[in-house]
């Protein structure tokens, strides 16, 4: 899940550099709400062949902390039967793996995308 074509053909690619097989291509835009990634939630734990999500965020328009509190918001509406790995850069970072760290919700923050891919490809083989 990402925000951005261009971020999500990069994402694509380190997840395959990383040993892993993406599943789709979810672009939730530059201003996703609550609804628009619980939809995002709905469709990934849809596919039985999902076995970890891996978030890439360049928070821009969308600010880091309102993306992690999207988040959590959407996993309190929607079952999330896998690992979520986020990788958030941007405005108000700190704040928002704070968010998810203080959630108790199966999110893992990441480092950078190198971080994230890895972890997502690792956790989806344990699965």
């Amino acid at each position: 899940m990402v925000n951005g074509a261009g971020l999500a053909m990069a994402t694509m690619d380190i997840i395959k550099l990383a040993g892993g097989e993406p599943a789709n291509f979810l672009d939730v835009g530059g201003g996703a709400n609550v609804d628009q990634i619980a939809n995002a939630f709905r469709i990934l734990m849809a596919d039985e062949d999902v076995r970890a999500v891996f978030i890439n965020i360049f928070g821009g328009i969308l600010r880091c902390d309102r993306l992690a509190q999207g988040l959590v918001e959407a996993g309190k509406q929607v079952e999330l039967k896998v690992p979520i790995v986020v990788r958030m850069e941007g405005t108000n970072v700190d704040e928002g793996k704070k968010i998810l760290d203080e959630s108790g919700m199966n999110f893992i923050n990441a480092e950078d995308m190198w971080d994230g891919a890895r972890k997502a490809v690792d956790l989806a083989g344990r699965n």
